[in-house]
């Protein structure tokens, strides 16, 4: 059977280069991801699982592309400290791949080794923390340590066992930062309902570090009425501290007044 291309449009489209629509590595499904994301502007945000509802993949397909794509080096995550002490992560996509070679830590992972020019090219940022990365790689290998401080982030402990197997897991593909990071994202979430909060080992295996925030939810009646009755406090406290104040500037104002002459006062007296 033979596959003939149509001609090509003259407006709407992308220009990427054949060398990354043909590159042999990446499955038909990876550069399908990699061909969607690059047809967006620059700094266009989105997530594993936005990719997933606007199409026919399922989340663990779409996971398992971007996978392909990060060992390729079309992906290269960046993941900062916040002032707050919490993690920032950011995967950074390109329209060509970056150098990768053998990490000496791991000879079978993976590391991307950055490049350092002067001024970052617009779209493609600068990776000025490099070091950092490379240090939280070696955290990584202490998987104990970093089980018990992602167990105190997580808003739900139970099952702590298959938790831990569960984190172990995710620590060999996934640096340890974004983990915790998600988790901390998570539990923090105001449309998190406690009674549904997911399990942790649930939550590792499902990769949900990468899920969007929780959709906005309606409360129930019982979060309607306790938001009623502090709102109502609320205001009762407003009232009496405003009322207090009122008062004491009739009273201060009583107190700079100038009294009365005694004539003026036997006058009024009369009338």
């Amino acid at each position: 059977m033979s596959i003939i291309r149509s001609p090509r449009l003259e407006s709407n489209f992308s220009v990427i280069s054949n060398s990354v629509i043909r590159d042999s590595r990446l499955s038909y499904r990876a550069r399908g991801v990699l061909l969607e994301i690059l047809s967006r502007p620059d700094n266009w945000r989105v997530s594993g699982d936005s990719l997933a509802r606007s199409g026919k993949e399922g989340r663990d397909a779409i996971l398992t592309a971007l996978k392909e794509l990060r060992e390729c080096g079309y992906i290269r995550t960046v993941t900062n400290r916040l002032p707050n002490g919490t993690f920032e992560t950011i995967n950074y996509v390109y329209d060509s791949p970056q150098d990768v070679v053998p990490s000496p830590e791991n000879p079978t992972t993976a590391s991307v080794k950055a490049p350092r020019p002067e001024k970052p090219t617009p779209g493609k940022p600068q990776l000025d923390n490099q070091g950092s990365l490379e240090e939280l790689s070696k955290k990584n290998l202490d998987t104990n340590n970093e089980f018990e401080i992602f167990w105190k982030i997580y808003p739900r402990k139970v099952a702590k066992k298959a938790a831990e197997a569960a984190f172990a897991k995710a620590a060999k593909h996934t640096p340890v930062a974004v983990i915790l990071t998600g988790a901390g994202r998570y539990a923090r979430d105001p449309n998190r309902v406690e009674a549904y909060t997911a399990h942790p080992a649930t939550w590792l295996n499902g990769h949900r570090w990468l899920d969007d925030a929780l959709p906005l939810r309606e409360k129930s009646a019982e979060e309607k009425k306790a938001d009623e009755l502090r709102i109502a406090k609320e205001k009762e406290a407003r009232e009496r501290i405003e009322a207090q104040k009122f008062f004491e500037e009739q009273e201060a104002a009583r107190a700079r007044a100038v009294p009365m002459p005694e004539t003026l006062r036997s006058l009024l007296k009369k009338v």
